[in-house]
């Protein structure tokens, strides 16, 4: 952002962007138009000059970091005669400045700084929100349980950022894995559904496992609007998506319908009638984009996707499948199975019911996986592929599925705490130089995430990243001392891929270059 053109040309041209891991968005040639830019770009970056027509560099970055969240970061351009203008901008949280006339080398250097300086920031922004997320699965969770309590509508409103009194709306995106049968969310389909809604508030957001993103939306949100529109906005965007470029095959987009019966009461009337429409959508394979009120009199509706207490269910051993899960016996995950296709096949309910109760099984189990941290997607998909058709294989799938959740669920329950706890530490302290997260542990040892970045925290006294960062540079440290190896290889040793954020790191633990140590200790 500058209002000279040789300026704006001269970083163009002279600088190698896509090697230091950028790409110019946009540019401008004034205070207010840069404004602009940012607001609708939403760039990681902004170099700007102080001195513009306009609002000035100063008064753009008070500005920005007022009314944009979250804030981009800032270089500032500056005269020799700018320098308190400069110390003013660093002051308002710019990362540096530099100097007129601009010279390449000490552009690189400055861009090479703020990089890894971004890159840490959005790990940092990226784990916080795992454990938001996982948070708000739990507590979505707890509500639709029927757990109701001061503290469990406290929480809901500071996560979901929702005022007393709101009018609330749910949206449910439910994805079939196809040949990506993960039980954890994927980045990227995140990001469609914020583009999709026009969601701004990444809170509301989360996974509930098997494929299914929820989003909770209240009208304190500008988006928020009737969910006849809101129904249109998602078909619209829907229309021409390819689900293979997002990893799945098929998909749902459900909307509750609004209610407006408190905090707590709102989410679970709208969660029951998402189960309604999920119901709704498994016998009517062909809807993708349903809503609430524009469903609710069809018939096929009120006939096959009524609430619990509205449908005359036979009386099945559910809880006694779930119990048996949550056991250490897997025999009685076995009977259980048999006990309830016993039950349903002589209850003489229509074939319609019959699948919905298959259905009914499958979700309560795949729920009770998830809220464990286990991943069974792939199985819970296959057995739910065979109810429509009523293949002869169902109750065999069924006890595969039990078996499996079963199993995985059990992997560790023999195990004291304490051996447990030994065994994750040395898992990271065996695999630091390959590409590990909390989610990734968290599935190898079937735990969630918050709980595997509590025992770390525990055991360690460090967050994962820290933790994970110190185990690195330790070993790179002992590579440099013994061993006649170039620091860009040592980097790659140590498993990291940016050479920058390597010495960045290295110096954050040291005190010095790797360069610097290697002159002192090899």
């Amino acid at each position: 952002m500058d209002d000279e053109p040789s300026v704006i040309e001269g970083l163009r041209i002279f600088v190698n962007w896509n090697k230091l891991g950028f790409e110019i968005a946009g540019e401008a040639p004034d205070g207010a138009a840069s404004f602009s830019v940012i607001q609708n770009i939403r760039p990681d970056l902004v170099i700007c000059d102080i001195r513009m027509p306009g609002l000035n560099g100063l008064e753009l970055i008070e500005k920005v970091n007022n009314e944009i969240i979250p804030a981009p970061k800032f270089i500032i351009l500056s005269g020799y005669n700018d320098f308190s203008y400069a110390q003013k901008g660093i002051q308002l949280g710019a990362l540096g400045f530099l100097t007129k006339p601009l010279d390449s080398e000490e552009i690189e250097r400055e861009l090479l700084r703020v990089v890894s300086i971004i890159d840490n920031e959005r790990t940092a922004r990226q784990e916080n929100l795992e454990l938001i997320r996982f948070t708000a699965n739990q507590l979505y969770n707890d509500i639709m349980d029927g757990k109701r309590s001061e503290k469990i509508k406290r929480k809901a409103q500071f996560i979901f950022d929702i005022p007393d009194n709101s009018k609330i709306c749910i949206v449910q995106f439910i994805t079939d894995g196809g040949g990506n049968p993960t039980n954890y969310p994927v980045s990227n389909i995140y990001d469609l559904l914020m583009r999709i809604t026009g969601i701004k508030n990444e809170n509301c957001m989360f996974y509930n496992g098997n494929g299914s993103y929820i989003i909770v939306i209240h009208d304190g949100m500008e988006i928020f609007t009737s969910e006849a529109a809101l129904t249109e906005r998602l078909k619209k965007h829907l229309s021409s998506l390819d689900p293979k470029s997002y990893g799945f095959s098929s998909f749902w987009a459900l909307v509750s319908g609004t209610s407006t019966e408190g905090v707590i009461d709102s989410i679970f009337s709208c969660g029951k009638r998402l189960e309604q429409l999920h119901t709704y959508c498994l016998l009517h394979p062909d809807k993708k984009v349903v809503y609430y009120s524009g469903n609710e009199k069809k018939k096929s509706l009120k006939d096959h996707a009524k609430t619990d207490a509205e449908i005359d269910f036979p009386e099945l051993p559910f809880d006694s499948i779930i119990n048996s899960l949550k056991g250490n016996d897997i025999s009685q995950v076995s009977n259980s199975v048999n006990e309830f296709f016993d039950k349903l096949n002589n209850s003489g309910v229509s074939r319609r019911l019959y699948c919905i109760c298959l259905y009914r099984l499958a979700d309560l189990v795949r729920k009770m996986s998830y809220a464990y941290g286990v991943d069974g997607n792939s199985v819970i998909l296959k057995f739910t592929r065979s109810i429509n058709s009523m293949s002869p294989n169902c109750k065999i799938l069924a006890h595969e599925m039990c078996e499996f959740i079963f199993k995985k669920q059990n992997i560790n329950n023999e195990k004291p705490l304490f051996l447990l706890e030994n065994e994750i530490i040395d898992f990271i302290k065996d695999n630091y130089r390959e590409s590990l997260s909390l989610q990734s542990i968290a599935e190898k040892f079937s735990l969630s995430p918050i709980i595997i970045s509590k025992i770390i925290k525990r055991k360690t006294g460090e967050k994962f990243n820290d933790y994970f960062n110190y185990l690195r540079i330790e070993h790179a440290k002992t590579l440099i001392a013994s061993e006649d190896m170039k620091i860009t290889s040592i980097c790659e040793q140590c498993g990291y891929s940016d050479y920058s954020y390597f010495t960045e790191k290295f110096k954050e633990f040291t005190g010095v270059s790797p360069s610097e140590y290697k002159k002192k200790y090899s």
